[in-house]
């Protein structure tokens, strides 16, 4: 439990930083850059990590030999639901969805090496 604390705790502030990049960076780069919804991109991410860790955690509660598969089967659900987020966002705002896409691919990149080394590290203990 004390694990999965500090887990949440590098989690938020790994976040919180991230939040403030981005807050900075949509204040100080050029508009042609920044997507009008890029400081939401950054909670989003927050959120859907916060989430998918508390399934699987709870999934595998029983049956530790469960959590490679409880956290690839997440993975699977969330990498979908960015999917679904990304269509639905390029066709309600086609002019911004190419700052957009770059952005979200960013952070998606960043939160999953984030994931994967936190996961790593736990395992190799």
């Amino acid at each position: 439990m004390n694990s999965e604390k500090n887990y949440y705790k590098k989690l938020t502030l790994f976040s919180f930083i991230l939040f403030l990049i981005s807050f900075l960076f949509s204040r100080f780069a050029p508009s042609a850059l920044v997507s009008d919804y890029l400081v939401f991109i950054v909670p989003f991410f927050f959120l859907m990590t916060l989430i998918t860790r508390v399934f699987v955690i709870s999934d595998t509660a029983e049956a530790s030999n469960k959590s490679l598969t409880s956290y690839l089967g997440a993975s699977g659900v969330k990498l979908f639901l960015y999917l679904i987020v990304l269509i639905i966002y390029g066709l309600l705002n086609r002019e911004d969805a190419p700052a957009f896409f770059i952005s979200f691919l960013l952070f998606y990149l960043i939160y999953t090496f984030f994931e994967i080394k936190l996961e790593l590290k736990k395992h190799s203990k």
